[in-house]
């Protein structure tokens, strides 16, 4: 297995992916689909999914030249809908975003947790400087799992994309997720970049880019801000590469959770490097749960990064779910070849640096070095700064405040 190096390789291979797909396209104009011309009206009130589909299958199925789907400026209302591929138009196709589209705010009006779904693509092309507004605000109470248990339920992502390959998603802003703001499955070579993702720090479940059962992801140069996991690293993804990220509000650049299922793979390749993290509940962090199949978290690197604020900057946590406190873990998740270095700042809690492993398997592997973090909480007395370790096989070197374990 290759490691990805993210601020060499990574980007070399997102810039290549950027000019083989974009070089088309500038070369020659792309045959343009406009959905107005479809019957699409930006009113913010009528509901444009038939317009959108028909643009989109113009482009995909009948056009023999290079398509490019455009949405113009305006407001454009529409209900839950699906971009679906092979394409017969010749690669890359495109879809320009110069408007703002709006979700559909009932409930009931989505037969799947996704919005808008791009699925079975090779090529795809998703850029402008357009919005997708998830209207989070009306969905929200439907996904607070806790006060509506009986009727709880998956809300959309906005952006689900599902088999969808050599392809990247730039220059775009996502508003207001029902849940995810882009969701990444079952995808591989796909780079995302100078996307702007935000919605308030106490929005649920709202991750800023999921990624799973992917693989050579590459994401970089975002600014995001959410109330979850800027970034969250699901199961059986391979070869992830992400840096330049601005996270905060957030839970930080997140590995997991993982083995909640059991059909949930193991996690082999990710490098975070050249990050930025401002008030964030975490900065970097691996989570598992106990698990029932036992599967790996293994060719981890998280370095560079700055932390502003952070309330937890360094954590792996195997008893994820637990409603004990730190409470022993027999996950039957292994995590090794964990390296983070490079990492300073500010955090407000006395631990900074938790490493709590499982008892059945001890984290191995698992390199600290160069953390120089500044306690920046509330004042105490008898406080101590610390890093705190359980069942975890750790090297220290370099810089290290709070000192080891």
């Amino acid at each position: 297995m290759v490691l990805l190096s993210c601020s060499l390789i990574g980007a070399s291979r997102g810039h290549e992916t950027r000019r083989s797909l974009l070089l088309p396209i500038l070369n020659k104009g792309p045959e343009i689909f406009d959905v107005t011309k479809y019957g699409a009206v930006a009113d913010d009130k009528k509901d444009n999914v038939v317009a959108f589909r028909a643009a989109w299958g113009a482009a995909c199925k009948n056009s023999t030249t290079q398509a490019k789907v455009l949405i113009p400026e305006g407001t454009y209302r529409i209900a839950q809908t699906l971009f679906a591929g092979p394409c017969s138009s010749p690669k890359p196709i495109t879809i320009e975003i110069m408007g703002t589209i709006k979700a559909n705010t009932d409930p009931s009006e989505y037969a799947s947790p996704e919005w808008f779904a791009f699925e079975n693509i090779d090529g795809l092309v998703l850029t402008g400087k357009g919005v997708f507004d998830g209207q989070g605000p009306a969905m929200w109470p439907f996904n607070d799992c806790r006060t509506v248990k009986q009727t709880c339920s998956p809300l959309p992502s906005s952006l689900k994309f599902y088999k969808v390959n050599n392809s990247i998603v730039t220059g775009i802003t996502s508003l207001n997720s029902m849940q995810f703001h882009l969701h990444v499955h079952g995808c591989n070579n796909v780079s995302l970049f100078d996307l702007n993702i935000t919605a308030p720090g106490n929005s649920p479940n709202t991750d800023g880019i999921h990624v799973s059962s992917s693989d050579s992801i590459k994401i970089f140069s975002n600014v995001i801000g959410t109330g979850d996991d800027c970034i969250s690293i699901g199961h059986s993804s391979t070869n992830l590469a992400v840096h330049n990220i601005t996270c905060g509000p957030g839970h930080g650049i997140s590995i997991g959770s993982l083995g909640k299922r059991p059909e949930e793979g193991s996690v082999d390749g990710v490098t975070v490097t050249n990050c930025t993290f401002v008030n964030t509940t975490n900065g970097a962090r691996i989570k598992t749960w106990i698990g029932t199949v036992a599967a790996e978290v293994r060719n981890v690197t998280y370095e560079g990064l700055i932390m502003y604020g952070v309330q937890n900057p360094i954590v792996i946590d195997q008893s994820y779910g637990s409603r004990v406190a730190r409470a022993p873990s027999s996950s039957v998740w292994k995590i090794s070849d964990v390296h983070f270095r490079k990492i300073k700042g500010t955090t407000i809690s006395s631990i900074a640096v938790s490493l709590e492993c499982s008892t059945r398997n001890p984290c191995e592997g698992v390199e600290v070095a160069d953390v120089d973090l500044a306690y920046a909480g509330r004042t105490l007395i008898n406080t101590t700064f610390l890093t705190a370790c359980s069942n975890a096989k750790a090297i220290f070197g370099g810089i290290l405040n709070p000192p080891p374990c």
